[in-house]
């Protein structure tokens, strides 16, 4: 029998799972196998140094942008489709460490079992299922087309200086997220316009900085100075590559 959490609750409106020590000992060698031997997209900014900072200095040369967020991320990936990206890279006992990495779902719409919020492993897991998806060849065409594709695990962004372009791909993106069994957060999508706000950022040609309401909101709590030194070295740094 598969012990594989200890208990679960719901914050902010997300069902979260601790997992068991086995649990989280398979997580580790599978994390590690990754690190070892898996090669993630470049536009997988989760998996780079500098993460969604870094993603978003890639677009501020572009115009145009356009976001997609993947409604209920992981608990849309199956267990079967773990096991099927884990024995594509080559992984031992692919099915057993997906037993042992998925949850019964705590959903009623969607796979039965699948990956929780919570397990280590997870965006390890979800990242390789994205890779096997149609989404990556959508990637490529958006690049071809001379765009900029920015992924960091449920978020895509698309940015480009062709606005026909754009909402040809914003278009394709949708039809291949929905052929991969990945929802699109309806109340999350934005077309093709020449502002968003993502990561509690605003995003715009040459400009990227941490939105005043994040800033008020971080401000309203008593925080330390250690804090409050992280916290202003965080915002300069999302827009020490600004433009103008």
């Amino acid at each position: 029998m598969y012990q594989n959490f200890k208990w679960t609750w719901e914050r902010k409106g997300k069902h979260i799972f601790a997992p068991s020590k086995d649990a989280d000992r398979r997580g580790e060698e599978i994390i590690d196998f990754c690190n070892r031997a898996v090669d993630f997209p470049l536009c997988f900014y989760h998996c780079r140094k500098g993460g969604h900072v870094l993603a978003l200095h890639g677009h501020l040369q572009n115009q145009i942008f356009f976001k997609i967020d993947i409604q209920n991320f992981f608990y849309s990936i199956s267990r079967n489709r773990i096991a099927a990206a884990l024995h594509t890279v080559g992984f031992p006992w692919a099915r057993n460490f997906a037993k042992w990495s998925s949850v019964r779902s705590p959903y009623t719409v969607g796979p039965r079992y699948c990956l929780p919020i919570g397990f280590k492993q997870s965006p390890a897991l979800a990242s390789l299922v994205l890779m096997r998806s149609p989404v990556m060849a959508m990637v490529a065409q958006a690049e071809k087309a001379g765009a900029f594709v920015s992924i960091y695990l449920d978020d895509l962004i698309c940015s480009g200086n062709d606005e026909a372009v754009l909402h040809e791909l914003y278009a394709g993106f949708l039809a291949a997220f929905a052929v991969a069994n990945l929802a699109p957060n309806p109340g999350k999508l934005v077309p093709p316009t020449d502002e968003i706000v993502v990561f509690n950022c605003e995003l715009r040609h040459g400009l990227a900085r941490v939105t005043q309401e994040r800033i008020q909101e971080y401000f309203a709590e008593p925080r330390t100075a250690a804090s409050q030194t992280s916290f202003v070295t965080y915002c300069a740094k999302v827009s020490e590559a600004n433009l103008f």
